[in-house]
């Protein structure tokens, strides 16, 4: 059996944006799609829950960031035996003096991988070799560097393997602390955990809550929308836009709105808003508190095949004391464990919020994979290229930060503050002291003002 993959098929000319090699080991054909023009998005979607993959690795996630968000020309490899897809990875390619290979999504996401079905009757390690072939086949000597793999996974070590065979070098660099609740089998397990004091106060908010209005909880907030874009799709786009405008007011009331992210503004709203639009019913879950009509809390999450992940979540100020965020996640939380979810996934980020919910605390790794015959980092057009991809990480691991103007400016500051006390640190320079002679200048005289007056005095008498 060969690790690597066989030539290209017969003429091996490009044809749409696909190249087609096959690998005679196990029978496979790899195709390689430049662009998302075709991609296969039903059997892409099956094949990330058939691998217990979430949302964030699936086509209707993928193709709404990069569209909005990403960089580079999107690099789709396909593995299929008999015509079945078996394995798949959605990169993008940079160009420049050294190619760059990343995940698709890159920046935006909080996990990636590399899909492989768990039943093709072929081991995932070969399946991975084919497509990482397949895509570096494509960009001959590009690094690559592959963001948010989970730490605890099978991934990292796959990878290593695959670059100890191919003859790369690998550095692991730490990237995101990932907090995650586990969720008994029961309601009732999961009220006792909280306690009498909790459930007592929990209580208490709702009644607090419900006397300022017409109180209703809403589950769903997506309710009947795809059916009316079944029926007019104009009346939903309108009734879609409402929704992420009311979203929007949300997060520009929040208490801390000044130092928060606003994820429904800009090209991080548009991604999300091409996400509830094009994502399968059930995927997203939407839902939210009103009083009077007005939306003054919302949660939204992605539903996976292992686990419910909260993405975003937000509340107006004036309700605070109240506690309607907090309300609403309790309320996710049972809903979860009644769908079937032993986890809800909080997702990357360090919070304090999230801390004290007593998580359970995961990683994820970033991996730089570079041929052996140069180096990893060979100049600063390889350290550019790979720390533009890292700063929202950076931005979002502090929950004061955004991606807006106020968190650039903020980290400008701190920079310049920071150089200067560096500058201030250093010792001051000496410097010889110039002996020069002083002119020496007659003293100026002045009059006396009470002879002064006398004489004015004289005159007049």
């Amino acid at each position: 059996m060969t690790d690597a993959l066989a030539l290209p098929t017969e003429d091996g000319r490009r044809t749409d944006g696909l190249v087609l090699v096959q690998d005679p080991a196990e029978g496979l054909s790899v195709t390689v799609r430049r662009g998302l023009a075709g991609a296969p998005v039903p059997e892409w979607r099956v094949l990330a829950t058939r691998a217990g993959q979430p949302p964030f690795t699936g086509p209707d996630w993928l193709r709404a960031v990069h569209t909005h968000l990403g960089v580079g020309e999107p690099l789709l490899v396909s593995v299929r035996r008999d015509g079945r897809l078996l394995a798949f990875g959605a990169f993008a390619l940079l160009g420049g003096p050294r190619p760059l290979l990343t995940f698709l999504g890159s920046g935006a996401s909080d996990y990636a991988a590399v899909l492989a079905d768990p039943d093709a009757g072929i081991p995932t390690g070969r399946l991975l070799a084919a497509v990482v072939d397949g895509a570096v086949r494509e960009a001959p000597g590009a690094v690559l560097d592959l963001e948010q793999v989970p730490a605890e996974g099978e991934l990292p070590g796959l990878l290593t393997e695959w670059a100890y065979r191919r003859g790369y070098a690998v550095r692991t660099l730490p990237q995101a602390t990932v907090h995650a609740l586990e969720l008994p089998e029961t309601v009732a397990e999961h009220d006792a955990a909280l306690g009498r004091h909790a459930r007592h106060e929990e209580r208490r908010q709702w009644r607090r809550l419900a006397e300022l209005g017409d109180l209703v909880v809403v589950d769903d907030l997506l309710d009947g929308l795809s059916e009316l874009r079944d029926r007019d799709p104009d009346a939903a786009a309108d009734r879609l836009d409402e929704l992420v405008a009311e979203l929007a007011e949300v997060d520009d009331a929040h208490p801390r709105a000044a130092y928060r992210r606003r994820p429904w503004r800009g090209a991080s709203g548009r991604t999300l808003t091409e996400v509830l639009r094009t994502t399968p019913a059930g995927v997203v879950q939407l839902s939210g508190l009103r009083l009077d009509g007005e939306l003054v809390a919302y949660a939204f999450c992605l539903a996976g095949p292992k686990a419910l992940h909260g993405y975003v979540q937000s509340y107006r100020a004036r309700y605070a004391a109240t506690g309607p965020g907090s309300l609403l996640l309790l309320r996710i939380r049972r809903r979860a464990l009644l769908s079937g979810y032993r986890e809800l996934d909080l997702l990357r980020g360090d919070e304090a919020y999230k801390r004290r919910l007593e998580p359970t605390t995961r990683h994820t790794v970033r991996l730089l994979l570079a041929p052996a015959t140069r180096e990893l980092l060979p100049g600063l057009v390889d350290r550019i290229s790979l720390l533009r991809r890292t700063y929202r990480d950076e931005l979002r691991r502090n929950e004061r930060l955004g991606r807006g103007f106020d968190a650039v400016s903020g980290a400008a500051e701190r920079l310049r503050g920071d150089l200067a006390r560096r500058r201030a640190a250093l010792p001051s320079p000496k410097l010889p002291t110039l002996s020069l002679p002083r002119p020496s200048l007659p003293s100026p005289s002045f009059p006396d003002p009470r002879e002064t007056l006398r004489k004015v005095w004289r005159r007049r008498g």
